[in-house]
């Protein structure tokens, strides 16, 4: 009788409440929050694109977990990077051992940067000082069978807009340049203090005096047409490549900011950085670098 009672009382309960139809998974299964009906039908909100989550850089570890029999196959999260650095990924798989799968990482149009899978005697992974570009990147996690808990974190060192690239040799080079001018440049000044002429050729160093009007025929070669060579192509994971022109420079007028169009493919660069003798430049991803090539020409029209 007391049984019957009971039943009928929490049959009562429920139905006021309607709470019999549903129960909050505590276990491990509800690390995301997770619902199961008495049908033991599982939802996975995160486990496309559009239902990723939140990856934040400096952020404290995040706790996730993978379940293939349990429904959740795949977990997704979103990285927002705002301008140009090195981007790092570690995940920490609590008992490789007990699930099979992978990881992969894409850029914001869903080309794969990275691919791997799990292994069953190793539980540590990381994707360290990768470049990456503003936009937004995906993390995605899988398994093909089994389960298992995992850590994941992110972090990312901002890099200067210079691009660390070392091409020293031609500034030294174009220090000699410099030097070689100075010793000219001094040349004439006994010239003007000692006013002795022993010698043709001390006269003869009169000549040199309109030296000083080359820097201005350089810069004032308005209208003229100056004609650089590709003489590096480093090109890199974002798709974009930066490129290194010899023969253009400060010393043929041509600065930081100039744009020139790379002949054969009509493409127009802008110079973020000039030396004495060259410069370089920055080709975006929308442009196919398949078609450029070294020894490549660009040209210059300087004002």
């Amino acid at each position: 009788m007391f049984r019957k009672i009971s039943i009928i009382g929490l049959s009562i309960f429920c139905g006021l409440l309607g709470l019999c139809g549903c129960v909050i998974d505590g276990s491990e299964s509800g690390v995301n929050a997770t619902v199961e009906s008495q049908t033991e039908q599982y939802i996975d909100l995160d486990n496309n694109q559009n239902g990723a989550l939140g990856l934040i850089f400096g952020m404290p570890q995040i706790d996730d977990r993978l379940d293939f029999d349990g429904g959740d196959r795949e977990d997704w999260r979103y990285i927002i990077v705002t301008g140009p650095g090195m981007m790092s990924i570690t995940i920490n798989i609590d008992n490789p051992a007990k699930i099979d799968g992978g990881w992969n990482i894409y850029d914001s149009e869903l080309r794969a940067l990275h691919t791997q899978s799990f292994s069953k005697n190793q539980g540590y992974y990381e994707f360290k000082n990768f470049p990456v570009k503003r936009g937004t990147y995906y993390f995605k996690t899988f398994t093909t069978g089994g389960k298992s808990i995992y850590t994941i974190a992110t972090s990312f060192q901002p890099t200067q807009s210079e691009p660390m690239v070392v091409s020293e040799p031609e500034p030294v080079m174009d220090d000699d340049e410099e030097e070689e001018e100075e010793e000219e440049e001094v040349k004439p000044k006994p010239k003007k203090t000692g006013k002795k002429k022993r010698h043709h050729s001390e006269s003869a160093d009169d000549e040199p005096a309109p030296k000083p009007k080359e820097k201005p025929s350089k810069e004032t070669s308005g209208g003229t047409t100056v004609i650089g060579t590709i003489s590096v192509i480093t090109k890199k994971a974002d798709g974009s490549a930066e490129i290194n022109i010899s023969g253009t420079g400060k010393n043929k007028g041509i600065e930081t900011g100039d744009v020139g169009t790379i002949e054969g493919i009509n493409v127009k660069v802008e110079m973020i950085k000039c030396f004495n003798t060259s410069c370089r430049a920055l080709i975006p991803a929308s442009v196919n670098t398949n078609k450029l090539k070294d020894n490549a020409k660009v040209r210059f029209n300087v004002k």
